[in-house]
């Protein structure tokens, strides 16, 4: 091995002389050597290492990647003015990754930073999988990551820029290792920033690769920012049967700037939620990746689906449908929109949402899209809640960006009913039966146009020509929901909703129907949050559809 020596005494003086900020601790500056602390603390049960010089670049000279062997925080030490530096200083520059994984990981507050000028070009920053000898990796291994920001992740960038390859965050294929099984635990990706990686951000993609039924057990990416990413910023599979578990994966509040077309490619995966993303700016991909320019994200598997999505001077030449859901994954176009954020200096990184953002108030736990931590003004705009029964929509003048009107606003509002269906009126901050509806938004609004039809069903000179079960909206649901259903003969039906053991919870509807079409509402109060399934049978028509409690 090739390193500079760290001092057994300087690591005892520090441990000894430091504060007690974590339960057994290294002090280090940037003079040491970091696969030396890193042995050190292995060997001695320390469980975490906090860095304290300000800025500092830590690395290392060996001629292997930084190696996580057993469990063990990486920390900046608080009150840092800035952020310490992560590297890998092989003088061989062989050496692809900053950090190889195989146990728990902890990291906070650092920088990893492939580019720097004590590195040959990283192409990975953060590794998981089995040891450089085939060693398995701990099966359920935790990786935290938070307030971290990762930088020109590319392979041998300085020194060959036309090898552009990086990921920040890799999973490793076994490859001719036994194929031990690689399967982490929870992985936390938390406020973090990516920029400038040379294809997909987060990659854990080998699990078909590789007889296993996930590569790990819980995803979640979190008030992120994406900015000039090549390929997807989150690129995750599942294995193809839907019937073995998988991971819950939940991307949320994220921004992506002058990033690829696809955001996200999630597949196989049932029950992933991508939501409150901010998509602007944007490009093609690299070269090497032109054929993954065919929609902005994509989630696979039932339970699945996207929402609350600005999408906003996005290069590729593909419309909103392109938020796509397949193989009984769910959208929710209401929730699209193609405004722009109005961020403060985008060219120059800075996201800040002013105070009249129409993107404050649209996120589906009622904040701002994207990175919370680009918003931070009081909202200007006022919130605008507007919701259907499922049996019409609202047409508005002028249109709803969002969920918010600027102070002042004068608008217009058309309900219109789906066919054989009426217009009965308003209910919420508005009750009414005016049709159109004209308000002024001085503040906070919430309102909600209903629709029946005469007796639960359409008229009757309007015989439906084919049987029809609909999607129920609104879906996620907490805790009403409509269920449309169309008969076009009289006979026996029934309505069930069933949990993912196939035990029945509720029965909507049962005995003779005439033909027609029918708006049952489903309570769910009573019923835990979670993927149900409802089915239609009537005659020798049978369909089964899914839907979420979100409570």
């Amino acid at each position: 091995m090739k390193g500079t020596k760290l001092t057994i005494l300087g690591l005892i003086f520090m441990l000894t002389g430091a504060a007690t900020l974590w339960a057994s601790h290294i002090d280090v500056t940037d003079q040491y050597d970091l696969e030396q602390a890193l042995n050190y603390a292995s060997g001695n049960g320390i469980d975490s290492l906090v860095l304290t010089t300000s800025g500092g670049v830590y690395t290392t000279h060996d001629t292997l990647p930084l190696m996580i062997t057993d469990p063990i925080s990486i920390v900046a030490a608080p009150g840092l003015a800035e952020k310490p530096i992560l590297t890998n200083s092989d003088p061989d520059s062989n050496v692809l990754e900053i950090f190889r994984v195989t146990d728990d990981v902890y990291f906070d507050g650092v920088v990893f930073d492939g580019g720097n000028a004590q590195s040959h070009g990283m192409k990975y920053a953060i590794r998981f999988g089995n040891g450089l000898n085939g060693e398995a990796s701990k099966v359920g291994a935790n990786i935290t990551v938070k307030n971290c920001d990762f930088v020109d992740i590319f392979r041998d960038k300085i020194s060959d820029p036309e090898m552009e390859e990086g990921h920040a965050i890799y999973f490793l294929r076994p490859d001719n290792q036994g194929d031990p099984t690689i399967h982490a635990g929870t992985v936390r990706i938390e406020n973090c920033t990516f920029t400038n990686i040379g294809d997909e951000a987060i990659r854990m993609t080998e699990t078909e690769k590789y007889d296993t039924e996930r590569c790990l057990d819980s995803l979640i990416v979190r008030n992120c920012t994406f900015t000039n990413v090549d390929a997807e910023c989150v690129r995750f599979y599942s294995d193809t049967n839907y019937d073995t578990p998988d991971a819950y994966v939940l991307i949320e509040h994220c921004t992506a700037v002058n990033c690829a077309t696809r955001f996200t490619y999630i597949k196989n995966n049932a029950g992933t939620i991508v939501r409150d993303i901010i998509l602007a700016h944007g490009r093609l991909p690299a070269p090497s990746r032109a054929d993954r320019s065919d929609y902005y994200m994509q989630v696979q598997g039932p339970g699945s689906y996207i929402a609350n999505v600005d999408t906003f001077e996005l290069q590729a030449a593909i419309p909103h449908e392109r938020l796509s859901a397949v193989e009984d994954a769910i959208t929710y176009p209401e929730t699209y929109w193609g405004f722009d954020p109005m961020m403060a200096d985008w060219q120059n990184g800075d996201y800040t949402l002013p105070a009249n953002s129409h993107a404050y108030y649209s996120a589906h736990d009622g904040t701002a899209l994207g990175d919370l931590r680009w918003a931070t003004n009081t909202p200007s705009v006022i919130l605008f809640d507007l919701t259907s029964d499922s049996s019409g929509h609202v047409d508005t003048d002028p249109v709803l960006e969002g969920r918010c009107y600027d102070p002042g606003t004068s608008v217009t509002l058309t309900a219109v009913p789906d066919s054989g269906y009426e217009f009965t009126g308003w209910t919420g901050d508005n009750t009414s039966t005016d049709n159109p509806l004209t308000v002024t938004v001085n503040s906070a609004t919430r309102l909600t146009a209903h629709f029946q039809a005469s007796s639960g069903v359409e008229n009757r000179g309007q015989v439906p020509l084919t049987y029809n079960l609909d999607q129920n909206y609104p879906n996620p649901f907490n805790p009403t929901t409509h269920i449309k259903f169309s008969l076009k003969q009289d006979g026996y039906t029934t309505l069930n909703v069933y949990n993912l053991l196939g035990q029945k919870v509720r029965s909507l509807v049962q005995g003779h129907y005439n033909a027609g079409t029918y708006n049952i509402t489903f309570d769910g109060s009573g019923l835990a949050s979670g993927v149900y399934y409802y089915e239609l049978k009537s005659g020798d028509f049978h369909s089964v559809k899914k839907l979420v409690l979100m409570k």
